[in-house]
């Protein structure tokens, strides 16, 4: 009976777990990137490159790459979130259920602004 329960305890969902890792994975390789392009080469770099980046985030994969810089990060980082909120001994109720529901609708509203709304 005992190992019942702890199976069902780290049972979780194979595609929420790999949001997770595929999230984690994704903004430790493309964030520095995403960060330097918006720090140094937007700011300092003349009008041509400026319209360049533009055109090329309004292309599909660009949208695309947008969508997966939003949302992934946000799959990773929601559990992490749980996890420190159990260190400091706060658990909200129907933990599991809060986090994916609000990974799930800001991955929903990246969708719509980037894809839906024109």
């Amino acid at each position: 009976m005992k190992n019942q329960q702890s199976e069902n305890k780290q049972s979780n969902s194979k595609v929420a777990k790999g949001l997770f890792i595929l999230g984690g994975t994704w903004a430790a390789i493309f964030s520095p990137i995403v960060i330097a392009i918006m720090a140094f080469i937007i700011p300092y770099g003349n009008a041509p490159t400026r319209s360049y980046i533009l055109k090329l985030v309004n292309t599909e994969l660009g949208k695309v790459f947008l969508l997966l810089m939003i949302t992934l990060p946000i799959w990773f980082g929601l559990p992490r979130i749980l996890t420190i909120l159990h260190e400091f001994k706060i658990y909200p109720k129907r933990e599991k259920l809060l986090i994916y529901t609000l990974a799930l609708a800001w991955t929903t509203h990246a969708i719509y602004i980037l894809f839906i709304r024109a």
